[in-house]
C-alpha cells in the first residue's frame, strides 16, 4: 500500500527540521572569536564616543605638543621637536590606555558584563577583547600628535614615522594593563579616578612632560622603573636612531609579565564570577 502524498511531505518536512536544527543551533550559538570581537568592538564604541576621552587623549595632548615645541622644538638643531612629538604621542596613548581599560568598570555597573558572561562570554575572552579595543582606541591618540609634529616642522623619513608610532603603540602594553587592573579593583567612579592620578604620575615620573635629567635623583630612579620612561626612549630610537634601549624592553616586559598574571588573579572578581 502507497503511503499518502501528505505523508512523503510530513517525512520530508520533518527530516529537513531535524537537519536544520543543528545549524539553527549552531548559529545560536557564537564562537569564541565572535564573542571576544563583540565585546572588543562595544568597548571601543563606548569609549570613543566619550567627549572627556577625546579630550584628554587627543585634543590635549595635541595642544601640549603645540606649546611644548613652540617653545623649545628648535633646540638641538630641531631635534627637541621631535622627541617632544614622540613624548606627547606616547602620553596621549597613555591616556587612551588607561581610560579604556577602566572603561570595563562601567560594564560592571550597568551589568552588561555580567549579561556577556551567562551568554558565554569566557574570561580569557573578556581580557582579549579588553585589550584590543584599548590596543585601538590608542591609536587616534598616536596619529594626531604624530600628524600635528610632521605639519609643525619635524623631519623625518615616512618610515621613521611608522617605525615611531609602531613602537609606542607595541611599548603602551603594560599601560593598558593598568587601566584593566584599576578598572577590576576600583569601584564605580573611584576606577577613573585611579586611571587619571594613574595617568598623571605615569607621565609625569616618566620624563612625557619634561626631561627626567630635571627632577631630584630619588624621581630619577622611580622614572627609570617605569614603562613611560622607556616608551618614550623606544620612540626616540625609532625616530632618530640612537641606541636601543635593551633595558627599557626587559622593564617593559617585566611590568607586562606582573600586571597579566595580576590581571588573571583578579579576573573573576571583575566579570562578578565570584561566589556569593
Amino acid at each position: 500500500m502507497t503511503a499518502p502524498a501528505d505523508s512523503t511531505v510530513l517525512s520530508s518536512g520533518t527530516g529537513a527540521a531535524v537537519a536544520a536544527a543543528p545549524a539553527a543551533r549552531a548559529d545560536a550559538a557564537p564562537s569564541a572569536a565572535r564573542r571576544t570581537l563583540h565585546y572588543a568592538l562595544h568597548t571601543t564604541r563606548m569609549t570613543v564616543t566619550n567627549v572627556m576621552f577625546m579630550v584628554f587623549t587627543i585634543l590635549m595632548p595635541v595642544g601640549m605638543y603645540l606649546l611644548f615645541s613652540m617653545m623649545f622644538g628648535k633646540e638641538a638643531g630641531g631635534e627637541a621637536g621631535g622627541l617632544i612629538m614622540v613624548n606627547m604621542a606616547a602620553y596621549g596613548g597613555l591616556g587612551a590606555a588607561v581610560t579604556a581599560g577602566t572603561q570595563i568598570q562601567e560594564d560592571q555597573r550597568n551589568g552588561f558584563l555580567r549579561q556577556l558572561i551567562v551568554a558565554g562570554l569566557s574570561p580569557r575572552s573578556f581580557l582579549t577583547g579588553s585589550v584590543m579595543a584599548a590596543s585601538a582606541v590608542i591609536v587616534p591618540a598616536l596619529l594626531a600628535v604624530g600628524i600635528a609634529g610632521l605639519l609643525t616642522g619635524v623631519e623625518a623619513s615616512m618610515g621613521a614615522f611608522l617605525l615611531t608610532l609602531a613602537v609606542l603603540w607595541l611599548g603602551l602594553l603594560p599601560t593598558i594593563l593598568v587601566g584593566l587592573v584599576l578598572g577590576m579593583v576600583l569601584k564605580g567612579g573611584a576606577a577613573m579616578a585611579g586611571g587619571v592620578v594613574t595617568m598623571m604620575a605615569m607621565a609625569i615620573f616618566g620624563g612625557l612632560w619634561m626631561p627626567l635629567e630635571m627632577f631630584p635623583d630619588w624621581m630619577q630612579s622611580v622614572g627609570h622603573a617605569l614603562p613611560t620612561y622607556w616608551i618614550s626612549g623606544l620612540g626616540e630610537w625609532a625616530l632618530y636612531g640612537s641606541q636601543f634601549p635593551v633595558t627599557g624592553l626587559l622593564v617593559i616586559g617585566a611590568w607586562t609579565v606582573a600586571l597579566g598574571l595580576l590581571c588573571a588573579v583578579s579576573m573573576s572578581r571583575a566579570v562578578g564570577l565570584s561566589r556569593r
